[in-house]
């Protein structure tokens, strides 16, 4: 029995065109899967995780979408299957989907169906994604309820320009900085950004070095920054990359050239910077701005309005 798996390294594939069957498993207690094709389209929905396609007669869509109203649950993770719909075939062919985590959206293009002749191609709309932290996956959820979901990755970067002046000691030790370097990096992900880089600005330019963006919060949090009496801005030149500055004080000129998250408490710079306050005394970060997920989705739009 051939069996294909699709995802992010295998895109799509060629199967022989006959009655199919379609599937959702996993959590799909409140999930329903979806056609969207032409009028004409014969469509069988056996139930709200088995839909079956006696015939493939033009391009669809296949798409699952909660029942109810409101976005998916927290973890909500779908697997998509299709095979043919002979319980006698010797050699039944069977696509198999990665898992999809669908969090906080409110429907998700998983598959398209494209016939052409006697062969029908399975192509993947959405990919499984990349491992992140907890609040970079929160952030990453908090943006697509902004842009939505973005299946192909994009060639750009993100660099992320952490100031080192001596104010901002008491950010990185209460554990502020790598907060906004693990928001920025989910924010860049849910934009299909995945090359995402730091450098700590002082008197000099230091890049922070780290395997993958998803394990750049603890570069950033083992780094050991040179104090200074104020970064040197002019030392961040962008070589292509959408540059986010995370300041305690993000002067004029900063704010005119460069999307800033700013960890600080004064709500006037919520005009045009991303806020990310301080926590409270003794308190985690991470946690606190997980219990408010609207501060993530105001971050999400302050910097995508100056990323996208």
């Amino acid at each position: 029995m051939p069996i294909y798996v699709l995802g992010a390294r295998t895109r799509s594939v060629a199967i022989p065109n006959q009655a199919l069957a379609l599937t959702i498993s996993g959590s799909v207690r409140d999930a329903a899967l979806h056609i969207r094709a032409a009028a004409d389209q014969p469509v069988v929905r056996s139930s709200a995780h088995l839909t079956v396609l006696p015939i493939v007669t033009g391009p669809l869509t296949v798409s699952v979408e909660p029942v109810g109203d409101g976005p998916f649950g927290q973890n909500t993770v779908i697997h998509l299957s299709i095979g043919p719909d002979a319980p006698g075939d010797v050699d039944p062919v069977q696509v198999v989907f990665d898992p999809i985590d669908v969090t906080g959206d409110s429907g998700v293009e998983l598959a398209t169906l494209t016939p052409a002749g006697a062969r029908i191609e399975v192509a993947v709309s959405a990919v499984a994604d990349r491992p992140l932290g907890r609040l970079g996956t929160a952030a990453r959820v908090a943006a697509r309820s902004v842009i939505g979901r973005r299946s192909e990755p994009s060639a750009g970067a993100v660099l992320i320009a952490v100031d080192t002046s001596a104010s901002m000691r008491s950010a990185f030790a209460d554990g502020s900085v790598p907060a906004a370097v693990d928001i920025v990096v989910g924010i860049a992900d849910a934009a299909g950004v995945t090359d995402v880089s730091a450098v700590l600005v002082g008197e000099h330019r230091i890049p922070v070095l780290t395997a993958s963006a998803a394990t750049l919060a603890d570069g950033v949090r083992s780094a050991q920054p040179r104090w200074c009496a104020g970064a040197r801005w002019s030392t961040v030149t962008t070589d292509g990359a959408r540059t986010v500055v995370c300041t305690d004080f993000p002067i004029m000129a900063v704010r005119q050239r460069f999307p800033v998250l700013a960890i600080a408490t004064d709500p006037r710079l919520e005009a045009d910077c991303a806020v990310l306050h301080p926590p409270r005394r003794g308190a985690d970060p991470a946690a606190e701005v997980l219990a408010a997920p609207a501060v993530l989705e105001q971050i999400a739009v302050s910097l995508l309005r100056r990323l996208m």
